[in-house]
């Protein structure tokens, strides 16, 4: 799994809620494009002794998060999607490298 929010290790629900405004969802949404283009779906694990953010940037990774044979809780949040790659360091277009013209070297 891939791109993690900082914040506190307990209490990143509130975290999350409290300071960049992201709204609780009583579960997650049914389809990954069910979610709007400007919100970021984000996930909160907790696995007893941490808690931890992790922003479902596609639909294998909502379903890889969704794993109903895990058991730790989980917590569903939607927030602003450029916010959570800000956080995060997601990228979603990435930059493109461009290759300076190559010069033939004579022989």
């Amino acid at each position: 799994m891939g791109f993690h929010l900082p914040g506190p290790t307990k209490g990143k629900v509130d975290h999350l809620i409290a300071t960049y405004g992201a709204d609780r969802l009583s579960k997650p949404p049914k389809a990954f494009h069910d979610i709007p283009e400007s919100k970021a779906l984000i996930c909160v694990v907790d696995t007893v002794t941490y808690e931890t953010a992790s922003y479902c940037f596609s639909a294998a990774e909502m379903a890889l998060l969704n794993d109903s044979s895990d058991f730790r809780s989980r917590t569903w949040l939607v927030m602003d999607r450029r916010k959570a790659e800000e956080l995060c360091k997601f990228r979603t277009a990435p930059t493109e490298r461009r290759k300076e013209p190559s010069t033939l070297l004579p022989c």
